[in-house]
């Protein structure tokens, strides 16, 4: 059974491939393939951190709605991020802060003639299915460092 995140991907693929002269369609792509990302990102950390719980359950979706925007990018960037010493954390930080500064430029810039070409939404369609393969093929130990570096401020001792 396809799950949320997959057929987000399907649909950033089906509006990449119907975009050919609506950069609307290709602007709604790209936005649609970072959510895409974003979307397995708090999927993996409220399943890391509940286990057990049901994802119906109020404690589940607190967990799930925690990870924001802001703090994502912080966690893949801040110099002392502990996600920046783990080689397979820091490939999909990579990703995810590309795939979110080209969301912002899709959602947010003023209609500009080509500001995605077509080949460049199906790159980072392709991205984001690449880092959506990444967070779900995490082992244990860094699936537990994701989630607590997303959800949790760090504190200068």
């Amino acid at each position: 059974m396809p799950t949320m995140v997959t057929r987000l991907l399907d649909l950033a693929d089906q509006l990449a491939r119907e975009g050919a002269r609506s950069s609307a369609l290709r602007r709604r792509a790209v936005s649609t393939a970072y959510y895409a990302v974003f979307h397995a990102l708090a999927k993996s950390s409220a399943g890391t951190l509940l286990s057990s719980a049901e994802r119906n359950s109020d404690v589940y979706q607190r967990v799930y709605r925690a990870l924001d925007h802001g703090s994502l990018r912080t966690a893949f960037t801040a110099g002392q991020s502990p996600l920046k010493h783990r080689e397979r954390l820091q490939k999909i930080g990579e990703l995810v802060v590309q795939l979110q500064s080209e969301r912002y430029h899709a959602d947010y810039m003023p209609p500009i003639k080509g500001l995605f070409s077509r080949a460049k939404v199906e790159a980072l369609v392709s991205q984001a299915r690449q880092a959506v393969v990444e967070i779900e093929n995490l082992g244990d130990n860094d699936r537990v460092a994701l989630a607590t570096s997303l959800l949790f401020k760090s504190r200068s001792q």
